[in-house]
């Protein structure tokens, strides 16, 4: 893995760092930095589905939901 140094301020630092303690585990500030840009990613990549799209998106995701939460005794 190839590293580079970045210039952040501080706070954007200690707010990586609360994140990274209190929401991921104590994980590294690349983790957390991984974390955020994926989540980041992931709402662009929703923000460009047509609204069809994302009905049937949401459609998918309720039907595998109930899915997951059936119990069978």
């Amino acid at each position: 893995m190839t590293t580079t140094t970045m210039k952040i301020t501080t706070r954007n630092r200690d707010r990586l760092a609360v994140i990274a303690s209190s929401e991921l585990n104590g994980a590294s500030l690349d983790s957390a930095l991984d974390v955020l840009l994926f989540e980041h990613e992931s709402f662009a990549a929703l923000a460009r589905l047509s609204p069809g799209q994302l009905a049937e998106m949401q459609a998918e995701a309720e039907s595998i939901a109930e899915v997951d939460v059936e119990v069978h005794g």
